[in-house]
């Protein structure tokens, strides 16, 4: 289960499901098919490639009936994201409550942060790419830190959330307080070990110090701005600590004007909607009864 050591905390293997489909993504030989049968292998895998394909996301018109055709919809590298992104929830979100925490929270905000991350870079960059792409998976997956630390140090991050809570602590200087470590750098271990492109890497690793990430700076600044209007715009997961973000505030942090960060706003709120299917997986998440009877 467990691989390379970070400091006090083990890190997780990468599934063998993930680790096959990685490698068929990246063989330019590789069909449709042959991807499929892969994906058909992990039904947890396949539930999600086959609703997100007939999701309002992609605006699929006729309905993607097997996983061959979601494989087409979607196309190989959306395919090893989600396989990515799935494999996070399935493999590394706790299985018990902490006080004072929601996991269904933060994941809502870990969308709303990818999503934002992609818009935001697309806006700095001034095109669409499969850069944009890196730019969402990376903001999707910028805390994954965070769920290894509460995985494999329980007792420790109920105190990092104490801290946060408590003292007003920002989860950095929380997590350096109790840890030594970060969730960015712990995170930065598990897109390495689990082999994820470098740009996606940087991503994660420096969602909280862009200008540490060299050539992948605007990736990461865009992150960053990312997570600042999504703790603006959504419920903070650490439950009593107040957020006071402007949206001048996260332009700034990327050199945009308030009005397009206004524009950026709505469209984040359009296809925070249209992922309602990847917001989904939080159903099953601890405490998600408590946030839907709320």
């Amino acid at each position: 289960m467990f691989g390379r050591s970070s400091g006090k905390i083990d890190l997780p293997s990468m599934p063998a499901t993930l680790a096959r489909i990685i490698q068929i993504t990246n063989d330019s030989d590789a069909t449709s098919e042959e991807l499929a049968r892969y994906v058909m292998l992990d039904q947890s895998l396949s539930t999600k490639v086959l609703r997100l394909a007939n999701s309002a996301f992609y605006g699929r018109r006729m309905k993607a009936e097997t996983i061959t055709e979601a494989v087409v919809t979607l196309g190989f590298t959306s395919i090893r994201n989600l396989a990515a992104s799935a494999s996070v929830v399935d493999a590394l979100f706790p299985k018990r409550l902490f006080p004072g925490f929601s996991w269904p929270d933060m994941w809502a905000h870990s969308v709303t942060v990818g999503v934002a991350s992609e818009a935001i870079y697309s806006r700095m960059v001034g095109r669409c790419s499969g850069d944009s792409e890196a730019a969402f998976v990376a903001g999707l997956l910028h805390d994954v830190g965070k769920l290894i630390i509460a995985r494999a140090l329980p007792q420790r991050f109920i105190q990092v959330v104490e801290a946060c809570r408590d003292y007003n602590y920002d989860s950095i200087r929380a997590e350096n307080s109790v840890l030594s470590t970060t969730h960015a750098r712990i995170g930065y271990d598990l897109a390495e070990q689990w082999d994820f492109p470098e740009k996606l890497s940087a991503g994660i690793a420096h969602h909280h110090a862009p200008e540490n990430a060299s050539e992948h700076e605007d990736l990461a600044r865009a992150v960053h701005a990312a997570n600042l209007l999504a703790k603006r715009m959504g419920k903070n997961y650490v439950v009593g600590v107040p957020v006071d973000i402007s949206l001048k505030d996260v332009a700034d942090t990327v050199d945009l004007r308030v009005e397009d960060m206004g524009y950026i706003v709505d469209q984040v709120r359009e296809k925070v909607r249209q992922c309602s299917e990847i917001i989904a997986w939080a159903d099953r998440m601890p405490g998600a009864d408590n946030r839907q009877a709320a």
